[in-house]
């Protein structure tokens, strides 16, 4: 009986799994194309093919639905500059620093890289989210906890490419996720993604460790 109640409440967790993340998909096209303020629930639910009651049994509101955005797309990123390190890393050969700079970024545009659709949706998220005051603080709390863990991550990297930054460290991240908002609001123009910006960054900020 235990078993058979474990296999229905799995079954019954992966089926609302599915439907939360089909929610979110639409929402994304739906914000892409209308904005946050323009889009309804309602739209977003005919996108994903759900009822009203399938998106409240899983999101309080539509700022609970714009956070779990958030949420979901600063992890990706954070998931793909772990890939990129983890590549970068187990790569035989012998680089120097500079070399290894520049495939660990080639490699984070690979496995990092968003489309047009995606990078209009994170910028407006962004912007929904500084504009409504219950967003900011939660928002900010997990943009900070983000942040250590990416720090921890770079001193890693920073480390195994025989680097350390020139200036603070703090002030290091925030000019690395500059260069990066600008290089994918450039891309919504361009339709690439050119990361030579964040290259050069790097380098300039960055020498041999002692």
């Amino acid at each position: 009986m235990t078993e058979t109640l474990t296999a229905d409440t799995s079954r019954v967790t992966a089926r609302r799994a599915q439907t939360r993340d089909r929610l979110m998909a639409a929402a994304v096209s739906v914000f892409a194309a209308r904005g946050i303020i323009g889009a309804s629930v309602e739209e977003i639910c005919d996108a994903a093919g759900f009822t009203r009651g399938a998106f409240y049994s899983n999101f309080a509101d539509k700022d609970a639905l714009v956070l779990a955005l958030i949420q979901q797309s600063i992890a990706t990123q954070y998931a793909a500059a772990e890939k990129a390190i983890a590549v970068v890393k187990a790569t035989p050969g012998e680089f120097t620093p500079h070399a290894l700079v520049s495939m660990a970024l080639s490699e984070f545009e690979v496995v990092g890289r968003s489309g047009r659709e995606t990078v209009l949706v994170q910028q407006e998220l962004l912007l929904y989210a500084a504009r409504e005051p219950s967003l900011r603080e939660p928002y900010l709390a997990f943009a900070d906890e983000c942040s250590r863990q990416l720090k921890t991550l770079l001193e890693d990297a920073l480390q195994f490419s025989r680097l350390e930054f020139t200036c603070d460290f703090d002030d290091a991240l925030e000019l690395l996720a500059a260069a990066h908002g600008h290089m994918h609001l450039q891309s919504l123009f361009t339709g690439n993604v050119d990361s030579r910006l964040m290259q050069a960054l790097l380098l300039a900020i960055t020498q041999p460790s002692a």
